[in-house]
């Protein structure tokens, strides 16, 4: 009754958990295409990351919580939770889109 439950110790049963799950097989690490500079060569297929866009006047004074450069696409937030997308030219529309 006075024994403990269990009955290996302590540092045998953390031992063999750090162990458990290796076998040798795993996955693969990832392969990056490098520039002759060696720097990461773009990857194919992947879209071009999208550009910085400062809002415009008439985005900043409809939505004053804007920031002044913006990513184009991306969704903001404001303080009474409505969001608003800035699209490439810099003109913000609620988001999501009204429905007819």
């Amino acid at each position: 009754m006075n024994e403990p439950r269990h009955s290996k110790p302590r540092h045998e049963r953390s031992a063999r958990r750090q162990r458990r799950g290796v076998r040798g097989v795993g996955p693969q690490p990832l392969i990056i295409p490098v520039t002759e500079e060696g720097f990461p060569a773009a990857v194919p297929d992947v879209p071009p990351p999208s550009p910085a866009v400062f809002p415009t006047q008439a985005a900043r004074a409809a939505y004053p919580w804007l920031p002044g450069r913006v990513i184009a696409g991306s969704i903001w937030r404001g303080p009474t939770h409505t969001k608003v997308r800035v699209d490439a030219s810099g003109d913000a529309a609620p988001w999501p889109p009204l429905r007819p």
